[in-house]
């Protein structure tokens, strides 16, 4: 959802000035010379096994029908949930290694697919550039991003509703979101990011979400005021973890830098929020993009951001000691190669 203003001169020297900012974190930041050796804790897939099943979700209400993919981890008790959202044109098999790997750790995993948004959109399609013009043509119609953001506060209703009535073990008082491109929109709306632009300063956030995990998050449109960027993030008082790598451009809008997407971590005042640039990490590896488009570096990062997201919210959602000090300390980054660059902001 692009925000329009017409103070785009203020905007941009804003955008500079918060990439000069992370520039300079990215300099002075210990973690960003090497990585760290494992010390065991998090660092390979989890003790429990996994399985996988498909539904369909329906919301009278909104008469909108939300397929589902449920990772659930094979042990006792009620569990953290997270649930993911794709990115433009994709669907509920995306990020399936994420999915996997916070299952192997016990935390039961919802990928939700968004029609009006899902691959649906270009289905039947084949020529590249036809493929680019109808994901634009459906990311500029504002009712798919207000389904999506009003996706996230139903599927928690429906988690709820069928923990309570046994079908899902799922302890409700540790509840995350993740994302992928519009679907880290979908994040950072659900945590409380404001809309003044269009008349919304209410927005979109879900009290019961506990910590977020943004993958490709998306920077305010270029001309976004001063004022506007200041209060866009001024309500997110969530934990979140920002991924994204240095040559992270957008598929359909060259305008998009790879820089702009740290944005909302440095703007994000109210919590600890955490980042990580993957170097060398391209827009589509953060999905996991099908077999016959992969890149050599595509398990090295992805395998990292399994890692990095386990960690986070086993910190955020679980109260887990040992996956806080990993997070917060030298350790955190055992998966990171030289080269990659961790950010932290407001952790104590």
């Amino acid at each position: 959802m692009r925000i329009r203003s017409h103070d785009e001169a203020v905007c941009q020297a804003a955008m500079i000035l918060a990439t000069m900012v992370a520039l300079i974190i990215f300099a002075l930041s210990p973690t960003n010379v090497a990585a760290a050796k494992c010390s065991g804790n998090f660092a390979s897939d989890g003790p429990h096994a996994v399985d996988t099943s498909y539904d369909t979700w329906t919301d009278d209400r909104r008469q909108r029908s939300i397929p589902v993919k449920i990772y659930r981890p094979i042990v006792g008790g009620p569990r953290p949930v997270v649930i993911f959202s794709h990115g433009l044109g994709g669907s509920r098999e995306a990020a399936s290694y994420l999915g996997t790997g916070l299952a192997s750790w016990g935390i039961l995993a919802i990928h939700a697919q968004h029609p009006g948004s899902d691959r649906e959109v270009w289905r039947g399609i084949t020529w590249p550039r036809a493929i680019r013009k109808a994901l634009a043509k459906a990311v500029r119609n504002r009712q798919n991003a207000i389904d999506r953001f009003e996706d996230m506060p139903f599927i928690i209703d429906e988690i709820s509703r069928r923990a309570s009535a046994g079908q899902l073990p799922v302890n409700l008082s540790q509840i995350g979101v993740a994302g992928h491109s519009f679907g880290a929109h979908s994040v950072l709306a659900a945590v409380g990011r404001l809309y003044p632009e269009r008349g919304n300063d209410r927005g979109f956030a879900d009290k019961r979400i506990r910590a977020g995990v943004a993958l490709s998050p998306p920077a305010p449109g270029q001309r976004v005021s001063a004022a506007a960027l200041k209060l866009i993030y001024s309500k997110i008082a969530t934990p979140l973890l920002h991924l994204t790598g240095d040559n992270d451009k957008s598929p359909i809008n060259a305008s998009v830098k790879p820089a702009n997407r740290l944005i909302p971590f440095e703007r994000i005042d109210r919590a600890p929020q955490y980042a990580v640039v993957f170097k060398g990490g391209d827009h589509m590896v953060f999905s996991g993009r099908k077999r016959a488009w992969k890149r050599r570096s595509d398990k090295r990062i992805q395998d990292a951001v399994m890692y990095a997201a386990t960690v986070f919210f086993l910190a955020y959602l679980v109260d887990d000691d040992a996956a806080r000090r990993q997070l917060n300390g030298p350790e955190f980054g055992c998966r990171f190669d030289e080269g990659d660059r961790v950010l932290r902001r407001n952790v104590e």
